[in-house]
C-alpha cells in the first residue's frame, strides 16, 4: 500500500516554472517606429495610387502617355522630356501676361504658404524637399492654366504649338489630364490663376479658372456644391444624378435583382430612348415600358476615363456613381447585338466603330468594381425585373414578334421599302392566282 501511495504522489500535478523572457529589444524597436515621422492619414486625401486590383485589369488606362503632372510619376520625366521642356515655355508665357516683375516671387511665396495643405491632398508621403515640391506645383500648375487659356482664347496661341497643332499630343494630353495619379489640387490651380489674373490691380480675363476648366470639358449648367478636389473630380460631377432622379431612386426595396440584357428586354416590349432634354448620364428612368437612358458617346478615350473615375470613387468617399452606371450598362450589354440595339435607339453613339469593342469594354469595367447595394438604380432594377417576369409581357408573342420584326426588318427606311415592295409583289401574285382560278 505504501508503495501505491508513493506512486500516486509521483503521478500528481507538477507545478510549472514561469520563464521570464526579456522583450526589451522588441519594445525599443516598436517605440522607435512609433516616434518616427509616419505618413499622416488625412481627410484631405483626394489623389491616390490606383488600387492594384484595378491597375492589373488595364494598366494603359492609368499610365501617362505624354506628360507627368504632380509627384506620382516624376520618375518618368526623362521619358516625357519634349513636353517637360514645353512646360517652361508655357510658364514664361503665363507670367508674361502681366508686366509685374515680382509676379514669380509672389506665386512662390503663396505656394509656400499652402504647401502643407497641398501635400495632404496626396494619399502617400511625397519625398520631395520643400523647394522641389513648390517648384513642381509652380511649373505644372502654370502649364495647365496656360493650356486652358489658349484653348479658351485661340488668339493667345503661338504660330505653332504642338499641344494644339499635333493631333497625337493633343489627344494624349487630354487623356493624361484626367488620370487619377496625374492630378494637382484644384486650389493650387485657382490660387496661381488668381495671382496672375489680378496682378497690378488689373484683371486680365473676365473668367475664373473653374470657368476655364468647365469650358474645356464642355460642362454646362453644373451646380457645384463644393469646389472640385482636382480636374478628375470636376469631370465626375457630371455623373452625379440630379436631385429629382436621386429621390426617385430611394426605394424601400432591399433586394438587388439582376436584369436581363437589352435584346431580351426589347423582345418583351421594353423600349429604349434618350430623354428629350439633356440629362446627367446617370439620370436613367423606367416608366410605362420605356427605359430612358441619356445618350453616351463611345470614343477611344471613354474607357480610360471610366477606369480613372471608378478608381477615384473606390478610393475616395464619394458614392459609386460611375461604378453603378457601368454596372447597369454591363447588365444591359452582353454581346455586340445589345450594343447594336442601343445604337439604333440613339442611346449609344459608337465612334469606336466596332460594337464588340464596346461590349467588351463594359464587361471589363464590371470586374472588381465595388457598387452600392443602395444605389439610385435599386428601384430601376426591381421595376425592370418585375416587368420582364410578368407573364403578360414575357409570354406575349405579339410583343416578341413585333419587336423582332422592327429590329430585323424595319430598322432603316430601305428595309421598310424592301419589305413593302416584297409584300406588294406577294399580294399581286396572290390576286393574279385567284383571278386565274376564277377564269378556269
Amino acid at each position: 500500500m505504501a508503495s501505491k501511495s508513493q506512486n500516486v504522489d509521483k503521478a500528481g500535478p507538477v507545478l510549472e516554472r514561469k520563464i521570464t523572457i526579456n522583450y526589451e529589444g522588441l519594445v525599443r524597436s516598436l517605440e522607435q517606429r512609433l516616434q518616427a515621422k509616419l505618413p499622416s492619414i488625412s481627410p484631405q486625401h483626394c489623389i491616390f495610387r490606383v488600387p492594384e486590383r484595378l491597375w492589373k485589369l488595364n494598366e494603359d488606362a492609368f499610365t501617362p502617355q505624354v506628360v507627368s503632372l504632380g509627384p506620382l510619376h516624376r520618375d518618368k520625366l526623362q521619358q516625357f522630356k519634349a513636353i517637360e521642356n514645353h512646360k517652361y515655355h508655357y510658364l514664361t508665357a503665363f507670367l508674361s501676361h502681366q508686366s509685374s516683375m515680382a509676379l514669380m516671387n509672389e506665386c512662390i511665396e503663396k505656394l509656400k504658404e499652402i504647401e502643407k495643405q497641398a501635400r495632404e491632398c496626396y494619399a502617400e508621403e511625397i519625398e520631395l524637399s520643400s523647394d522641389e515640391f513648390v517648384e513642381m506645383m509652380m511649373l505644372d500648375g502654370c502649364f495647365i492654366i496656360e493650356f486652358f487659356l489658349r484653348y479658351w482664347n485661340g488668339l493667345l496661341r503661338e504660330e505653332y504649338d504642338p499641344l494644339f497643332d499635333n493631333l497625337h499630343f493633343h489627344k494624349a494630353f487630354e487623356d493624361d489630364l484626367r488620370l487619377l495619379e496625374n492630378q494637382l489640387p484644384f486650389f493650387v490651380l485657382t490660387t496661381l490663376f488668381g495671382i496672375v489674373n489680378n496682378a497690378s490691380s488689373r484683371k486680365l480675363w473676365d473668367i475664373s479658372f473653374l470657368g476655364l476648366a468647365m469650358t474645356y470639358y464642355d460642362i454646362e449648367n453644373l451646380q457645384l456644391l463644393l469646389e472640385p478636389k482636382h480636374l478628375l473630380d470636376l469631370v465626375l460631377q457630371q455623373y452625379i444624378p440630379s436631385k429629382t432622379y436621386t429621390e426617385k431612386g430611394n426605394g424601400s426595396q432591399d433586394r438587388f435583382r439582376i436584369i436581363p440584357r437589352a435584346v431580351h428586354l426589347w423582345e418583351t416590349g421594353v423600349r429604349f430612348e434618350p430623354p428629350q432634354e439633356k440629362r446627367h448620364l446617370r439620370d436613367v428612368s423606367f416608366e410605362k415600358g420605356v427605359l430612358k437612358i441619356p445618350e453616351i458617346n463611345m470614343e477611344d478615350q471613354t474607357e480610360s476615363l471610366f477606369w480613372n473615375l471608378i478608381a477615384f470613387e473606390q478610393c475616395y468617399k464619394h458614392s459609386t456613381y460611375v461604378g453603378d452606371y457601368t454596372t447597369l450598362m454591363d447588365h444591359l450589354i452582353d454581346t455586340e447585338s445589345d450594343v447594336a440595339l442601343l445604337r439604333r435607339e440613339k442611346v449609344i453613339t459608337n465612334w469606336r466603330g466596332d460594337d464588340k469593342e464596346v461590349s467588351d469594354m463594359f464587361k471589363n469595367l464590371g470586374k472588381n468594381v465595388v457598387t452600392s447595394r443602395h444605389s439610385q438604380y435599386l428601384c430601376l432594377y426591381n421595376d425592370l425585373s418585375t416587368y420582364y417576369a410578368n407573364p403578360r409581357h414575357k409570354w406575349n408573342k405579339w410583343n416578341k414578334w413585333t419587336a423582332i420584326l422592327k429590329r430585323d426588318y424595319f430598322n432603316s427606311p430601305w428595309s421598310f421599302i424592301a419589305f413593302l415592295a416584297a409584300s406588294t409583289i406577294l399580294i399581286c401574285t396572290f390576286i393574279q392566282a385567284v383571278n386565274s382560278f376564277k377564269v378556269k
